[in-house]
């Protein structure tokens, strides 16, 4: 009975001093805290060129589905030229696991119209498709950094003849300074290749990106990125963008305009509406 009778008293004991020990929580990661407000995140995900190629992207996986549309347009009066366009795209992404992200854009529709000195044209067509994975490589409290590599797959109509394939390789960084401050980057190289009767045209091209969001509220937040290509396509050009959450759904708008370099686009705008799950 003593035995017991000592042996209650002993588990009592210990269990006693294990409940009043403080509880720690295992450090977590600069993506598993920044998951908590549900903006989009990351650089503005909008491009000068082929679907998403060559735009930036957030080091951090997420679940989510989306619709975007970008407009594009080239007003060159001097030369008897003018191009305007719209894309209609799908996107999402896929969080396999809290480290790795497998993400894909399709552009299911692509409107475009082309005025020269003596030809107009009209047309509405599939657009360009790219897939890709992402994987973080480094995630501490607040610097999260990730390998992103993505292919552009020949599915679009808009060059007769011709289906464009082509890849790109990028290391994109986000760091957290501040709660309400997220300051971005990312460095890219891609290559396009035609695929078709006439010369295959190859073209490489290398992208540099810098950004910041400030993100006074978990439902607002203003992004500013300035990106920049070297390559047969070259421009410099800052991109502002507004950022909006309800629930689980997001939104951004953002506009760009390059200021040096051979890109003849006189503005690139876009509206991304996304349900993140």
């Amino acid at each position: 009975m003593r035995s017991i009778l000592f042996i209650a008293v002993f588990s009592t004991t210990a269990l006693a001093q294990e409940v009043s020990q403080p509880v720690t929580e295992p450090l977590r990661g600069g993506c598993v805290s920044a998951d908590a407000r549900g903006l989009p995140e990351g650089p503005i995900a909008m491009g000068y060129v082929e679907a998403d190629l060559a735009s930036g992207r957030r080091a951090c996986p997420r679940n989510e589905v989306g619709l975007g549309v970008r407009g594009l347009g080239i007003i060159d009066t001097p030369a008897f030229y003018g191009n305007v366009g719209a894309k209609g795209a799908l996107f999402g992404s896929w969080a396999v696991r809290s480290t790795t992200e497998i993400f894909a854009t399709l552009e299911a529709v692509s409107f475009g119209f082309t005025q020269n000195a003596t030809l107009t044209k009209t047309e509405i067509t599939l657009g360009h498709m790219t897939a890709g994975v992402a994987q973080v490589v480094y995630d501490t409290e607040r610097l999260s950094g990730a390998i992103t590599g993505r292919v552009l797959l020949p599915t679009s109509f808009e060059i007769p003849g011709m289906r464009l394939v082509g890849a790109e390789f990028g290391h994109t960084v986000s760091w957290r300074p501040k709660s309400w401050l997220e300051v971005h980057g990312m460095a890219s190289i891609d290559l396009t290749v035609g695929l078709g009767a006439a010369r295959s045209d190859p073209r490489i091209g290398a992208l540099g990106l810098v950004g910041a969001i400030w993100q006074p509220t978990s439902w607002f937040g203003l992004v500013l990125d300035v990106s920049g290509r070297a390559g047969r396509i070259s421009y410099l050009a800052p991109t502002i963008g507004a950022r909006f959450r309800v629930s689980s759904f997001g939104i951004e708008l953002a506009g760009s305009l390059p200021v040096v370099g051979n890109d003849r686009h006189d503005f690139v705008a876009s509206g991304r509406f996304s349900w993140r799950f």
